[in-house]
């Protein structure tokens, strides 16, 4: 027995320097990182009921009120830590629509080195609109359903609907 183990086990030294694995946890799904993201800004008065009470309350038109509160309140509070920055402020839909579309591009640019980012002719601006035009239909070929039509410099245009005909007559 002496320091001896029974049944021949013998006391194996666990070394404090050994490498260990660890697993990082999945990042959490887009949707529940926003909704976590907009409890925090509620919690520190700057969610949607905020927003919709200093649009309605503002005096101002709201399309230009909403855009004060996103582009300058919003983001003041964020410069200032007052919230948290948004972890992730485009959609994966959107992330795609960008890449696939500054890629597209960026093969455009290379293919047309005549281009002067300086000059603003008529070939330039022509240029300019061919590229912003490429990048819209790669995006499209490449992400099929999926692409984030509001992100394109040039959504397509929504199917005609058939024209109303008005038959009947109102006489006043």
């Amino acid at each position: 027995m002496n320091g001896e183990k029974h049944n021949g086990e013998q006391q194996q030294a666990e070394d404090p320097w050994a490498p260990v694995t660890v697993t990082a946890d999945q990042p959490a799904p887009y949707d529940q990182q926003q909704a976590a993201h907009q409890r925090q800004l509620t919690a520190a008065g700057y969610g949607e009921e905020q927003r919709t009470r200093y649009i309605e309350e503002s005096g101002e038109d709201p399309e230009y009120a909403a855009c004060v509160w996103d582009e300058q309140i919003v983001a003041g509070a964020e410069a200032a830590g007052i919230i948290p920055e948004n972890p992730r402020p485009f959609s994966p839909a959107e992330e795609a629509t960008h890449a696939a579309r500054d890629t597209a591009i960026s093969e455009f640019w290379t293919q047309h080195p005549e281009y002067d980012v300086f000059s603003n002719s008529p070939e330039n601006q022509a240029l300019f609109r061919q590229a912003m035009e490429h990048g819209d239909q790669k995006a499209r070929e490449v992400l099929g359903d999926e692409v984030a039509e509001h992100l394109l410099s040039r959504p397509q245009e929504p199917a005609e609907e058939p024209a109303r005909q008005d038959d009947e007559e109102i006489d006043l």
